[in-house]
């Protein structure tokens, strides 16, 4: 059902749960919960249409402006090709990760030069942050220190390493300098992580990932990466649980991409990854109550952000157009610039060479172009459904590389449809404290809520 409020825009009812309906303008992403004994015709004609009237302007002209003119803030430098792991699902290609090809220290710095340049002249005061990322960034760790020491009062720093390298003093130089560490641990149970996180020898990983995660103890910047595969989508709940025990605040359950065909077989069932994922979100909530020490779901996290307050959502992949190839860009060991990490391998998405092209050039390529053109409005699944623009359909490349274009859905859009709802159902019934930090919850306020 859709009720007009004047002009374009229309007001679109769905059903959340067996009490809760939901109204929305699925392009703002402005909304109310109507509890379902209520007249809900009336409520949405004399309450809730005036309030919409009202403040429509300036909610078009927010979503507008996060959607479009939003800013590169992001430049992950994944400048060394190899790994020391071959894990079943990398989304960069095998052979890439078997050649041997590594940015000399010179030319690190110099691409870390050209990003304050960059920011410098085009961000007024704010900094850039340098993501260390694949194939394995610590077998750099000298080189990739060095820079964290020169540049850190230009530019921020984080890396994402499988963590099998790390040694004590590794985790102190991170936490002393503020660095965000993402790692990834597959499944509490040794068996099933180390199926899926192996050496090119076939030796596991779960030991010494679990060692690193203890050394961090607690530290805030730290993100642990659980992939979501059919061999560890029933131990969801049991992950957080073990991860919570670690002192670990922080951790995405990230459903593989199907970008590279090895890992299309791993992709879990849509009905068992929505069921699990949930069961994971209540143990986190239940972790959270019972022990009043927090564990944040973050994907989960962002979705709860991208309904509370659209515009302040910092996963960069579920909005649309994505982030890919204008809020962030990754850089390949050899220079190649591509929008995203997950378009490595994908030789036609190259944008240019970090040590040949501006980067200003490299962001107005026609590869970086094409992709910031995917929008849902222009997916014929997606511009009628009433969540597009807190979904946002993800990830292009993965729907590029399954079915040879972009405009198509996401493989996994049943499971954000009923993540959103989940979310929704969390927010009618006052439970969004257990899911995102405190600081976070009191910075965002319902800034169009029914109740001013």
């Amino acid at each position: 059902m859709h009720y007009n409020t004047g002009k374009h825009p229309q007001l679109t009812l769905c059903d959340i749960d067996e009490e809760t309906m939901l109204v929305i303008d699925p392009d703002t992403v402005f909304w109310a919960l109507v509890p379902k004994g209520e007249d809900i015709d009336s409520k949405i004609k004399q309450e809730i249409i005036p309030l919409y009237s009202r403040v429509k302007r300036e909610c078009e002209e927010e979503m507008h402006e996060f959607r479009f003119k939003s800013p590169l803030a992001v430049i992950y430098m994944n400048s060394v090709s190899r790994c020391n792991l071959d894990c079943s699902y990398c989304y960069i290609p095998q052979e890439i990760r078997k050649t041997h090809q590594r940015m000399e220290k010179e030319q690190l710095f110099r691409t870390l030069m050209k990003a304050c340049e960059y920011a410098e002249e085009n961000m007024g005061n704010r900094k850039l942050t340098i993501v260390f990322h694949g194939s394995e960034p610590l077998l750099m760790k000298e080189e990739i220190f060095d820079a964290i020491e020169e540049f850190e009062d230009r530019l921020y720093f984080g890396i994402q390493t499988n963590g099998t390298l790390f040694r004590e003093d590794d985790v102190e130089f991170l936490k002393k300098h503020g660095v965000s560490v993402g790692t990834t641990l597959d499944s509490p149970y040794l068996e099933i992580h180390n199926s899926l996180r192996k050496t090119w020898d076939g030796r596991g990983t779960f030991e010494k990932i679990v060692e690193a995660i203890e050394w961090f103890d607690g530290y805030q910047r730290l993100n642990v990466v659980t992939t979501v595969t059919k061999q560890n989508v029933s131990q969801l709940a049991e992950m957080v649980s073990f991860l919570h025990d670690k002192n670990v605040p922080s951790v995405l359950l990230n459903p593989v991409r199907g970008t590279q065909r090895p890992a299309r077989s791993l992709m879990p069932d849509k009905g068992e990854l929505i069921k699990y994922f949930i069961s994971a979100l209540k143990r986190a909530m239940e972790l959270t109550e019972k022990t009043g020490k927090q564990i944040i779901v973050g994907n989960f996290a962002n979705i709860l952000v991208g309904i509370i307050a659209p515009t302040a959502r910092k996963l960069m992949c579920d909005i649309s157009p994505c982030g890919a190839g204008r809020c962030f860009f990754a850089i390949s060991a050899k220079g190649d610039v591509f929008p995203c990490g997950e378009f490595i391998g994908i030789e036609e998405f190259c944008g240019g060479n970090i040590f040949r092209n501006s980067i200003s050039d490299i962001m107005d390529s026609e590869s970086f172009r094409m992709v910031r053109d995917r929008i849902v409005e222009k997916i014929e699944h997606c511009n009628t459904c009433a969540f597009r623009n807190i979904c946002g359909a993800p990830c292009p490349a993965e729907v590029y590389s399954m079915q040879g274009n972009f405009y198509n859905p996401s493989p996994y859009c049943e499971f954000y449809e009923e993540l959103i709802r989940f979310a929704f159902k969390m927010i009618a019934e006052a439970k969004t404290k257990y899911f995102l930090k405190e600081d976070v919850l009191n910075g965002l306020g319902y800034k169009y809520r029914m109740e001013e």
